[in-house]
């Protein structure tokens, strides 16, 4: 990620053997993440809930930006309200974290 991170201003990272099923985050993943990248990252795939976001948020140890598509409301998912997710963004900022 080192070397990649020359050429990019962050990045984006898709789990695609689990992204669009919201049957959870692979905490693995983000965790090794929130310890490797040496910029600004977002983390794509099978989010299923706001409790995925905030364990996305605690296990990146906060370095890692989680994306909510199939399961967020405004896209026809149940699992996530798009007001939800504002308000734990906003909660996450007046923390001080990303």
């Amino acid at each position: 990620m080192e070397k990649l991170a020359v050429y990019c201003a962050e990045f984006l990272i898709h789990a695609a053997d689990i992204e669009g099923l919201c049957q959870g985050v692979d905490l693995e993943l983000v965790e090794k993440l929130g310890r490797w990248s040496p910029l600004p990252t977002t983390y794509a795939g099978g989010a299923q809930s706001l409790a995925d976001l905030e364990e996305a948020t605690q296990t990146g140890q906060g370095r890692i930006d989680l994306t909510i598509g199939s399961a967020l409301d405004i896209f026809g998912g149940c699992g996530v309200r798009y007001a939800d997710m504002v308000a734990f963004n906003r909660r996450q900022s007046a923390r001080g974290a990303k």
